[in-house]
């Protein structure tokens, strides 16, 4: 697959090549979920990976031209009686930030999460935008 550089996007924050690592331990970590960024005739569309994460514990904000997912994975609470025999899923706080250029409809920013999948809708606008804004996720 041919990846390249889009002079709208920018990502930036700590980025975690390591987010399923096979790693066996119970310690939160920091992640940063991967994300794909499809360019549309009308739009861009940002899709990132929250698997297991309830839509309740995130939140998607847009200021000074930077689109920012923040949140955290909760990890398994034991019950009375069980043992760990191995532990790959990981859990904590969680960011990712996208710089985009002005071409964005602050107003019209939409986001929706389903099956583990933030999708998030940003109509291009020929009106330069700075505005900041939370994005409501249905």
């Amino acid at each position: 697959m041919l990846m390249r550089h889009h002079p709208m996007f920018g990502c930036h924050g700590n980025f975690n090549p390591h987010l399923w690592s096979d790693e066996n331990s119970e310690n939160e970590i920091y992640m940063s979920p991967r994300a794909d960024i499809i360019e549309c005739s009308d739009e861009y569309l940002i899709l990132a990976e929250l698997p297991g994460v309830d839509k309740n514990n995130f939140k998607v904000e847009f200021e000074k031209n930077t689109l920012t997912i923040t949140g955290k994975k909760n990890k398994y609470e034991r019950k009375e009686g069980e043992q760990f025999l191995r532990v790959e899923r990981q859990c904590g706080d969680y960011q990712r930030s996208f710089r985009i250029g002005n071409e964005i409809n602050t107003e019209q920013i939409s986001a929706k999460y389903a099956n583990g999948i933030l999708e998030i809708h940003l109509p291009k606008t020929q009106v330069s935008q700075s505005k900041s804004v939370e994005i409501q996720i249905n």
